[in-house]
């Protein structure tokens, strides 16, 4: 189970500058909002320059569950590449996250003119195919403190969290991100503020001792 962990990230940073020079300007979507929508949006895709995106699926109950968490450098809406197919997922902004947008035409001609971007792309959906049926099992029946700790050790290498010097999301927020209750985020909360692994308050958790959380994580 080596290389797999609850995000991905920095898959295909080699290609920002390709990008940037072959797609319209960068798109900035503000927490909370979604980039996509589920049987809505089609045709385009984007590279995710940075920030944290969660990519989810909604039954016809309205129950939902999240497929991936995704982090600059990485590939987003792909399943929009074929234009008479709607995307059956929805895309939304766990942080401000900034995207450079393309279509089925650019990417064609970023294959064509870069070979090995074709190569590592082939890689990188190997690896992406591997990432989503691992973190299937894990959201589903994973303890939901192994989810949390899981949740909060991804901010470490985060230009927000070094920015704001925290996790800057509400209980319901992170609840919503890793599909547990906030009572549940809550509860988690008092823990680890108990054991001296976190501090909370003004809509910020700061992480204190990072050893202590990483063992509470399972990648």
């Amino acid at each position: 189970m080596n290389n797999i962990s609850f995000i991905l990230e920095n898959e295909l940073d080699k290609y920002l500058d390709m990008f940037e020079s072959f797609c319209p300007p960068p798109l900035t979507v503000s927490k909370g909002n979604d980039l996509l929508k589920q049987c809505e949006t089609s045709g385009w895709m984007y590279y995710l320059i940075d920030g944290i995106a969660k990519v989810y699926v909604t039954s016809s109950l309205g129950n939902e569950r999240i497929i991936d968490l995704m982090k600059g450098g990485t590939l987003i809406g792909m399943d929009c590449i074929n234009l008479d197919s709607r995307s059956v997922v929805s895309i939304h902004a766990v942080t401000d996250i900034h995207v450079l947008p393309f279509n089925n035409d650019i990417l064609r001609k970023m294959i064509h003119k870069n070979a090995d971007f074709a190569y590592d792309l082939v890689l990188y959906y190997g690896k992406v195919l591997r990432q989503v049926t691992y973190n299937s099992g894990v959201l589903g029946i994973t303890d939901p403190l192994i989810r949390f700790a899981n949740f909060l050790y991804l901010f470490i290498d985060t230009g927000s969290y070094k920015n704001a010097g925290g996790v800057e999301m509400t209980q319901e927020e992170i609840a919503a991100a890793i599909n547990i209750s906030r009572a549940q985020v809550t509860k988690m909360c008092r823990k680890f503020r108990q054991e001296g692994i976190i501090q909370t308050g003004s809509r910020r958790i700061t992480i204190l001792d990072w050893d202590k959380l990483r063992s509470y994580c399972r990648f």
